[in-house]
């Protein structure tokens, strides 16, 4: 019920979604642009989504405009960032091919948009994971998995994967020999879909089988993965040295595994490698995020 008192009824028609965010966010640069200057102009807006009469009240930041963030990986979502993000978040970085495919797109869009290829940055979501040596690093992301996929998640995600409430099962026993439920299609936020579901449990029941794994077992080894990087601080930075030579990121959005420790290593060990490579910065030359980001001014 909770949810009533912010929609109008019932959920925006797919797609409708976007053009109700470009409306919003027009509307909004508006208000932060009524007071530019010395003296507010009121801003004054009818349209199929928004009714404003307002004066602005406070002015507008050393930044101008605040740093408009996107996330959304389908065709309309890269287009509205084209349009109007200042930066992307994706889930395009962890294959070098994938991460630059991504992002030529993204810049195709731009050009589209009537803005500079370099307008927008591109921070795809990753976990980082960092050993003294490849064989450590490799068994901590094996240990971070495990600890992740605790017996409620494991159940969890093979609840999505069959679209059935699995806490009354074993984590330590057996998959399910139920056949997925038909996947909620209605596009409501938060809605479950999972592509192809019969074929994954399929391919789950087999791999368990196989190799004797529980249910647990087998979302660790075969549920859903986090995307992200594992490796020595060396062999990380020359990594994402490459990734960011050659265009294929701006950068990383990262996902902790353990908060706040989770960034211990890459504070202590990754960004040093980094700046070695001259890929990370030493020193803030500005004071808003707008400038640590490089963008520019609005």
């Amino acid at each position: 019920m909770d949810g009533e008192n912010f929609r109008r009824g019932g959920y925006l028609d797919h797609a409708d979604r976007y053009r109700r965010a470009e409306a919003f966010l027009t509307a909004a640069r508006a208000i932060w642009d009524g007071f530019a200057g010395d003296t507010p102009t009121p801003v004054r807006i009818r349209d199929e989504h928004f009714t404003v009469d307002v004066t602005p009240t406070v002015p507008r930041s050393r930044q101008g405009h605040p740093v408009i963030f996107q996330a959304g990986d389908s065709s309309e979502g890269r287009d509205f960032a084209a349009r109007n993000a200042d930066v992307i978040f994706s889930a395009h970085g962890t294959d070098f091919d994938d991460a630059l495919a991504f992002a030529d797109d993204i810049r195709a869009r731009l050009r589209v948009a009537g803005r500079p290829e370099d307008d927008l940055r591109i921070l795809p979501g990753t976990s980082i994971v960092v050993g003294a040596t490849a064989a450590e690093a490799e068994e901590k992301a094996a240990w971070v998995r495990r600890e992740q996929i605790t017996p409620a998640t494991a159940l969890a995600q093979a609840g999505l994967l069959w679209n059935l409430d699995l806490s009354g099962y074993d984590p330590d026993g057996p998959l399910p020999k139920d056949d997925p439920r038909p996947q909620d299609t209605s596009g409501a936020f938060g809605a479950a879909r999972v592509a192809d579901a019969q074929g994954i449990i399929e391919r789950w029941r087999q791999a368990a089988d196989a190799n004797g794994w529980s249910l647990r077992e087998t979302v660790i080894n075969l549920g859903q993965r986090a995307r992200g990087h594992v490796g020595t601080p060396q062999a990380l930075a020359d990594k994402f040295a490459h990734f960011v030579r050659h265009g294929a990121v701006d950068g990383f959005n990262v996902s902790p595994y353990l908060v706040p420790h989770g960034l211990d290593d890459i504070v202590e060990l990754l960004v040093p490698a980094l700046q070695e490579r001259g890929i990370y910065r030493t020193a803030y030359t500005g004071s808003t995020l707008r400038e640590h980001l490089h963008l520019r001014p609005r």
